[in-house]
């Protein structure tokens, strides 16, 4: 595991008490939405599309009870296409 990766779990673990609700943001191509929503069906998605519609934001918050499980969230999400994690 890189050490960028690392030095973010030692963060989480520092500013947050487990089990906590845990705030994703996600900007992803329009075209690829449903994607996202399939590997998360039983999150609630708030989304809100861009101006010209190419892409949309979407958050989704979720209780977590790790820094193992926050990680692999994003690592799920990374599947999509053109996905970006802020």
């Amino acid at each position: 595991m890189s050490d960028k990766i690392e030095k973010f779990k030692q963060t989480l673990d520092e500013c947050h008490d487990w089990p906590c609700p845990y705030i994703y943001k996600f900007i992803v191509p329009t075209e690829n939405l449903q994607l996202l929503v399939a590997l998360f069906p039983k999150e609630e998605l708030q989304t809100r599309e861009s101006k010209t519609g190419k892409y949309t934001s979407v958050t989704m918050t979720s209780t977590m009870c790790s820094s193992h499980e926050v990680m692999a969230v994003y690592e799920k999400a990374s599947q999509v296409p053109g996905l970006m994690s802020l």
